[in-house]
């Protein structure tokens, strides 16, 4: 006697329960939790992106928004992506912010062989507050290109998996608090040389992956040995973390901001030519030029400017190494100034 249509539908739920658990059972590694949910996700609940917001990891600090698309998300995609996760957090009374105001984290991107590349609007379909013992620790939300009306049993399912996903998330999260420490600037809060490098690896192989053009700039702070001397070197690190807070108020969520060490700061800028930086650059400086410090002396900031070519094997040292000799140029010719690597 086979089995009937209904008690088919629940193994094939208890199946996917099953296999949707093991997907959250290592909370070690948080981009392997996020890609494997996605893909889970994409599949059963008929997405394109999966969606994942966290709270602020300290007061002051914007919700993170962590995207995994089934495909590269290109840039009018995510906007509609960001203004729903915005309006999302609205209706449901955790937050009133624009789509800007999340710090974008962009998770795996699982892309079909030859698959097409869309920017098209993407539309929220699905959301659930991730709860863990009375706590929200993060909401997950679907999107799709087309705007589904999900069956029952799938909304069913999805709620079933929510569930499984608070818990991972709320221990990997515990995780990568502890990692954190590795990869920030313990002074300023900008990440440090081996995160600014993950940063920079990541961002390399996305623009290749999307074809966008990616910059990166150096920014050095002239006769900074000369305010340490002075002043002290606790009026030196008011000046790096007050230079580190402006660089955070003028960049976008998706630039990245390092410290390379002493008195040297990097932003990196996707989606942004030469030109483009050229423009950011100007007014960077203008903003950093008016921090001040010691006896009501403002600072004075050389910058070098360079393009990175994702194509190239050594993309990010080149990039890097471009943007030191534009530096060397722009203190050569007189300090206060921007020069582009060539």
């Amino acid at each position: 006697m086979s089995a009937s249509p209904a008690m088919n539908d629940q193994l094939e739920d208890m199946q996917r329960k099953l296999a949707f658990a093991e997907a959250c059972g290592d909370p070690l590694d948080f981009n392997g939790l996020l890609a494997r949910a996605s893909s889970l996700l994409f599949k059963w609940g008929q997405a394109d992106v999966v969606t994942l917001i966290l709270p602020p990891e300290s007061p002051g600090l914007e919700p993170v928004l962590h995207v995994c698309g089934r495909q590269p998300v290109l840039p009018l995609a995510e906007r509609s992506v960001r203004d729903e996760c915005a309006l999302l957090l609205a209706d449901m009374d955790f937050a009133h912010l624009p789509g800007e105001a999340f710090r974008l984290h962009r998770g795996p991107e699982l892309t079909p062989l030859h698959g097409a590349v869309r920017d098209d609007y993407l539309y929220r379909f699905w959301s659930q507050p991730l709860e863990v013992g009375g706590e929200v620790v993060g909401v997950v939300a679907l999107f799709g290109f087309t705007d589904w009306i999900l069956a029952p049993r799938v909304r069913r399912l999805l709620t079933a998996f929510g569930s499984m996903l608070a818990g991972a998330v709320r221990n990997a999260i515990a995780v990568d608090q502890l990692r954190s420490c590795a990869v920030y600037d313990d002074l300023t809060g900008v990440f440090n040389r081996r995160g600014l490098r993950d940063a920079l690896v990541r961002e390399t192989a996305r623009a290749q992956r999307v074809r966008s053009e990616l910059s990166l700039m150096l920014i050095d702070l002239d006769h900074f040995k000369t305010i340490n001397d002075t002043y002290g070197h606790p009026e030196g690190d008011r000046v790096l973390q007050a230079v580190a807070a402006a660089l955070h108020g003028e960049v976008r969520t998706t630039d990245a901001i390092g410290r390379l060490g002493g008195d040297e700061f990097v932003v990196l800028l996707p989606d942004t030519g030469p030109a483009m930086a050229q423009r950011v650059g100007e007014r960077l400086a203008a903003r950093l030029q008016s921090i001040g410090y010691g006896d009501g002396q403002t600072l004075s900031i050389s910058m070098g400017l360079a393009a990175v070519d994702p194509r190239a094997a050594d993309a990010v040292d080149a990039a890097l190494q471009r943007a030191d000799e534009a530096l060397y140029e722009a203190k050569r010719g007189g300090r206060g100034r921007i020069a582009q690597g060539v």
